[in-house]
């Protein structure tokens, strides 16, 4: 096996087990770790087993920058026709759009398809510049518009180099310097264009070396050297190319040139795989480590849950102890008892609810939670009716013990019902015969009062599943950060060989 295929095969191998799970615990932290996870598996799928299958394709230029930053009249200016359309509507670009040599376009196709609503769009010719050298020019990531950020982010997620535009008047803006970090960490090559410069040279020149400081001081540039920026004046743009004379950008389409030539594609190539392989070392293991603390946040959230029916369980069994379970003054019958020890074993299980549900309600995570299912504030609604099984089955527990001393079904049941009425309330008409030498069994009475104890526990413990079961639906495996930690130990290895 070749280094090459030895590194695909741990990427891919990778990707799989990053595709197996999702991040699903609400919380300000759950939309980050899963657009990270689903980047992360795009990065690798969609850039670096493509272009390690294929290194000899074009370099794929993607150009970004704020939006009115002008990357549409700059492409349009290298390609010296409309490739993108440039206006004052902002954001102009809304899809990626693609200019490339007619015999690479099928390439890009399935890209535009996943990443546009459309089929976005591709302009085709045999401009030299493009036999070896892709450029999409990519959405605005500043936009108001949320979906062409991301779109922008997909793109630059195949780029072998990015060249980034921005304007004289909005270069220091925030939102440039925060993808302008985004870009560093995949460790792409950046040209740098500064666009729109007034006619004033000392002004010029005061925006360019400013401009080249703030890239040195965030590690963009080895220097503060304003030469290693390309600069355009603020110029007429031509409505037939919707871009500017191409003496304009002659020194950027030169260094496109440049990277164009099979050595040095070779060498920014293997830059921006090796940056994307460092990127996806890293950011696995941030994955992994964001499945431990969701996996500790799911299991607080059980605990709080099976704490608060715990507790519950306890505080009924001493009512019961207390004869204190059914409030006194029951209807004396054997339905009127049942009935009211049914509704004694759901209230129960709606005091647990409450109390787990404040328990989780005093967590941004479990709040969220709370909002998708309402009802966990009060018992299930099914708890009901299994409260009225445990309650009869219960009570004919006492009928089965009357059963040798008292044959006729009337006068029994009669008897369980004064029996039971005095376990639960410690009132009632006095029992006589068998039902009293029950009533007086210390042990048969500390049976019977634990069998109620467990029919109890058996409500709440259903009832108290609604908890387990939703926040279980959040839960990541347990072996999977360390599945993971391993994977990417090997694609570590494997890079470290191949870019030896």
């Amino acid at each position: 096996m070749t280094a090459a295929h030895a590194l695909r095969t741990s990427l891919e191998d990778l990707a799989s087990v990053l595709e197996s799970f999702q991040f699903a615990v609400p919380g300000g932290e759950q939309a980050t770790r899963e657009r990270g996870r689903v980047e992360l598996v795009r990065s690798i799928r969609e850039y670096l087993l493509p272009r390690l299958d294929d290194p000899e394709a074009p370099v794929v230029a993607v150009l970004v920058g704020p939006t009115g930053s002008g990357k549409s009249v700059v492409l349009n200016s290298l390609a010296q026709e409309v490739v993108s359309k440039p206006g004052a509507l902002r954001p102009t670009t809304r899809s990626p759009v693609v200019w490339a040599h007619r015999r690479h376009v099928r390439r890009y196709r399935q890209l535009l398809t996943d990443l546009a609503d459309s089929e976005g769009g591709a302009v085709t010719g045999e401009d030299p510049l493009t036999e070896q050298l892709t450029v999409i020019d990519a959405p605005d990531f500043e936009s108001v518009y949320s979906e062409s950020r991301v779109v922008g982010e997909q793109v630059l997620a195949v780029a072998d180099l990015c060249i980034f535009v921005a304007s004289a008047l909005r270069y220091a803006d925030a939102a440039a310097w925060e993808f302008l970090d985004q870009i560093r960490q995949r460790g792409l090559p950046i040209l740098f264009v500064l666009n729109r410069l007034g006619p004033d040279p000392e002004t010029r020149k005061m925006i360019l070396g400013d401009f080249a400081a703030l890239l040195k001081d965030r590690d963009l540039l080895l220097e503060a050297d304003p030469s290693l920026i390309f600069d355009l004046s603020e110029q007429v743009v031509y409505p037939r190319n919707g871009g500017l004379h191409a003496d304009a950008v002659a020194a950027i389409r030169r260094e496109l040139a440049l990277i164009s030539d099979p050595a040095l594609r070779r060498a920014v190539v293997r830059q921006s795989t090796e940056g994307a392989v460092a990127e996806v070392i890293d950011r696995a293991g941030v994955m992994a480590q964001g499945i431990e603390t969701d996996r500790g946040i799911v299991q607080t959230l059980m605990t709080m849950a099976e704490e608060a029916y715990a507790a519950e369980l306890l505080d009924a069994k001493a009512l019961i102890a207390n004869r204190s379970l059914v409030a006194p003054g029951a209807t004396g019958d054997r339905i009127g008892i049942e009935r009211e020890l049914a509704s004694a074993l759901s209230r129960r299980a709606g005091v647990a609810a409450r109390e787990a549900a404040a328990a989780w309600d005093a967590t941004g995570e479990g709040n969220a939670l709370l909002a998708v299912d309402e009802t966990l504030w009060r018992h299930g609604p099914e708890t009901p009716a299994l409260a009225e099984q445990e309650a009869a089955a219960w009570l004919d527990t006492l009928d089965e013990a009357l059963a040798g001393a008292i044959r006729r079904a009337g006068p029994r049941r009669k008897a369980s019902a004064l029996l039971a009425r005095t376990l639960l309330t410690g009132e009632g008409q006095p029992v006589e015969g068998a039902a009293a030498e029950l009533a007086n069994d210390e042990r048969w009475r500390g049976g019977v009062l634990a069998n109620l104890e467990d029919r109890l526990a058996s409500v709440l413990a259903v009832d108290a599943d609604r908890f387990l079961v939703l926040a279980g639906r959040m839960e990541i495996s347990e072996g999977l950060p360390q599945t993971i930690r391993s994977l990417t130990a090997a694609v570590s290895d494997k890079a470290g060989q191949f870019y030896a």
